[in-house]
């Protein structure tokens, strides 16, 4: 946005928490520092008094940058602070929701309906009650499934919507995919909003410009880049899996499944060697099993902070097992590398069950780490999911032969054209959507 337009000041304000990794992640762009402002909100266990003071200080003389024209508001926290901050902005700022998933997912997930409402109404019907509480109640009126008419409901699970009044007071929409990754999703939903009198930008994957560089970063850390290049010379490019759940996920009710992950690649006929990234917050895994994998040459388990971007585009990687989380789904994807996706919670599912099962798939899902609900009859009649670990390990290893063999092969084709189209519309439709997002 900097770049597109010479008079455009930008201030993100952020948690206290957030902002020294957020100043990391800018200085390795270049950008006019003079227009991009970093504030930081918050105690440790308190956000939202602190958003209200500087929103407050931001509109009034005294702040010595420019009053906000338009605020965008992440859709985790902003459906807390949207009505009293569009009582202090006024009518002539306008406010969006930010939202970086998929968008087919977004009616779903963020929805103003009032679930409660519509719960308490069936629990005081007997006849409707059927014996269950008030809480199973609002559970079940939250899930998703067949019944809803959004656009690849057909392939999608189970998953549950977020009641918020976030929708219902924002004025649009800003969405970070494309029509070349979702073809069908972001029509429907540009239709959908704009019957609803909002609007919608649909600006493509928002990442570091290193993504999209021609040039590939080389790791720093040597036990890194040792490792992957020790691969590409037993097993030849494209030969490493690399595995990481993000920053804030981690399969912690399910330590077994990750211990049976690990060792079905340790014990593979066809050595498929793998990095296993602990950097996200909750992940962990035991140092005597860490110690044994990196011990064996066979995987590198890093209990370290691991540069993903340029593991991505060593050359060396040409599978990326994940949560599914956009941002990682988006860093592999600009490096035509294909996902194995492990969903872990909030729109992940739907993520996985997209990009796994469209015309042309560009992943492959697991389902028997499923847990909970999750477990039993699913859309995918052909599969029965157990949610065993016995069943889990046979998964793994069909996966992993299928990735190195005639399926792998079409998905990787898949994605390097993804990645060929996501870097042309960069600069086309995704660049004019921006420039309609500045003039906004």
């Amino acid at each position: 946005m900097l770049k597109s337009s010479p008079i455009l000041i930008v201030t993100i304000v952020l948690h206290n928490l957030i902002v020294p990794k957020a100043i990391a992640e800018f200085e390795q762009s270049s950008y006019d520092k003079t227009r991009l402002h970093i504030i930081g909100v918050g105690a440790k266990e308190f956000l939202v008094g602190g958003w209200f003071e500087t929103i407050t200080r931001l509109t009034q003389d005294v702040s010595t940058l420019p009053k906000p024209k338009s605020i965008h508001l992440d859709f985790g926290c902003g459906g807390m602070v949207i009505e009293r901050t569009k009582e202090i902005v006024g009518s002539q700022c306008k406010t969006l929701m930010w939202w970086s998933a998929l968008v087919v997912s977004l009616p779903i997930h963020i929805s103003d309906y009032d679930f409660t409402a519509i719960a308490q109404e069936i629990y005081d019907d007997e006849s409707r009650r059927d014996g269950r509480t008030l809480e199973e109640i609002v559970h079940k009126v939250q899930l998703w499934g067949r019944s809803s008419n959004t656009p690849g409901r057909q392939i999608c699970t189970i998953t549950s919507a977020t009641p918020t009044v976030l929708p219902k007071f924002c004025d649009g929409y800003i969405v970070a995919t494309h029509p070349t990754l979702e073809p069908i999703g972001v029509p429907h939903c540009h239709e959908f909003y704009k019957k609803r009198g909002q609007e919608f930008f649909a600006v493509g994957p928002q990442l570091n410009e290193l993504c999209w560089a021609d040039e590939p970063v080389a790791p720093s850390n040597q036990r890194v880049k040792s490792f992957l290049d020790t691969a590409v010379k037993q097993y030849g490019p494209k030969s490493v899996l690399y595995i990481s759940f993000g920053s804030f996920f981690f399969p912690i009710a399910q330590p077994h499944m990750v211990d049976a992950l690990i060792e079905t690649l340790m014990k593979l006929d066809q050595p498929f060697p793998f990095i296993f990234s602990l950097g996200g917050q909750l992940a962990s895994l035991p140092a005597e099993l860490i110690q044994r994998v990196n011990e064996s040459g066979k995987g590198l388990i890093c209990d370290f902070w691991v540069e993903q971007r340029a593991i991505l585009q060593s050359g060396a990687v040409g599978w990326f097992l994940t949560h599914g989380g956009f941002n990682s789904v988006g860093e592999s994807l600009t490096q035509g590398i294909p996902l194995i996706v492990w969903s872990c919670a909030a729109e992940q599912p739907i993520n996985a069950a997209f990009l796994s099962a469209s015309a042309n798939p560009v992943a492959i899902e697991l389902f028997q780490i499923r847990t909970g609900p999750h477990i039993g009859p699913s859309l995918h009649t052909d599969i029965k999911i157990t949610g065993t670990v016995e069943d889990a390990v046979e998964e793994f290893k069909s996966v992993f032969t299928d990735a190195r063999g005639a399926r792998g092969a079409t998905l990787r084709a898949n994605a390097a054209e993804m990645a060929s189209m996501l870097r042309v519309e960069r600069t086309g439709d995704s660049l004019k959507e921006l420039d309609r997002l500045i003039d906004f």
